[in-house]
């Protein structure tokens, strides 16, 4: 199975100088999802974020076709790939983050998309056969301003390694995606120049660090959680999550100096029985007012270029990520749906080494 989404910051250039897209043609479905009682599970990330989609996308889009959707706060590859090889799939739309998205291509766990879908155009990245990108994150360093005030915290990565220059605990990701760039540029590699990821390398950085890593956070609200709740001092993280804890009064930061930058991806696991109302669901996701809310309340890029092009030409989008400032980083799914098996699995026992 071949992965046909080439991601690289060439294709983003591209997309971010698109001016005049047609709009995303709306797909178009028959079938047993037409009907008013059909039910879809869909996965979500917990805190914020599954409000988040519950008010933008789930609850707008029952109010326009009758299907109900429920949130499972549970990504987790292995369980869905356990639901695929025992036919017993109960999960019908995947949130998957670049790596997850391509290696399940790679090992057959999704359905194909319908043509109708697939083959949408008006996006800054174009779809797959067998997974939609739906918008863009940026990830960077958080911190309490009042534990660590003034510039007595990192604000890149390379800080976040400089134990010396920056004295303190540090939460660190329990996925390999995301941190293994993260250690490879605090040790020196351009952003430009990280794939092929040198694992080996990256390792022998994350080893320096470990010693003064307090936790390692399984969720994302733990990555934000753990400096708020003084279990660490600087952890990694996303800034819809800070800005969530900010506006109930927690004095939590978030730099946007240096940032690792994502496709997020929706999927239909093989053997859905709801594939219809879920392919309903990703097209509607998709919709120019829904990728704008979407956009606006967490801080992301959205894939729709039209949107985006709006967004970049107002107030509003003064958080969009600068992807050619060279500092920036942009993970690369392709290499990840290669090696996030094999990565994952050393990185999952070197935390407990």
């Amino acid at each position: 199975m071949t992965n046909k989404l080439a991601m690289s910051r060439r294709n983003f250039a591209k997309g971010l100088g698109l001016t005049s897209l047609a709009l995303a043609a709306p797909a178009v479905f028959t079938g047993r999802a037409q009907a008013a009682d059909t039910t879809i599970t869909v996965t979500s990330w917990g805190g914020t974020y599954h409000e988040m989609v519950k008010k933008i996308f789930v609850e707008p889009f029952t109010a326009e076709t009758g299907i109900a959707v429920q949130l499972v706060d549970n990504g987790d590859m292995a369980k869905v790939k356990a639901q695929v090889l025992s036919n017993s799939v109960t999960w019908d739309v995947i949130d998957a983050p670049a790596g997850f998205a391509t290696s399940g291509a790679k090992e057959g766990l999704w359905e194909s998309l319908d043509p109708s879908l697939s083959g949408m155009s008006g996006l800054l990245q174009a779809p797959n056969e067998y997974y939609m990108p739906m918008y863009l994150y940026s990830g960077g360093i958080l911190w309490h301003n009042e534990r660590t005030p003034g510039d007595a915290h990192p604000v890149d990565f390379a800080g976040f390694f400089d134990i010396e220059k920056f004295p303190g605990r540090r939460c660190m990701r329990a996925l390999a995606q995301e941190t293994l760039e993260m250690a490879l540029i605090a040790d020196g590699v351009a952003p430009k120049d990280l794939y092929p990821l040198d694992v080996e390398r990256a390792f022998a950085k994350l080893d320096q660090l470990k010693p003064f890593v307090s936790k390692f956070a399984g969720s994302t609200p733990e990555q934000v959680s753990s400096v708020a709740q003084n279990e660490a001092d600087f952890s990694y993280s996303y800034y819809n999550r800070v800005k969530a804890t900010q506006d109930s009064g927690t004095p939590l930061d978030f730099s946007f100096e240096q940032t690792n930058n994502a496709l997020d991806f929706f999927a239909i696991p093989k053997g859905s029985k709801n594939k219809e109302a879920a392919q309903r669901f990703i097209e509607f996701c998709l919709r120019p007012e829904q990728q704008k809310a979407w956009a606006l309340a967490g801080f992301y890029m959205p894939n729709h270029a039209e949107t985006l092009n709006t967004l970049r030409a107002s107030p509003e989008g003064s958080f969009l990520p600068d992807l050619e400032n060279g500092k920036n980083a942009i993970i690369d799914p392709a290499w990840w749906g290669d090696n996030l098996t094999e990565v994952q699995r050393r990185y999952s026992e070197w935390m407990i080494s």
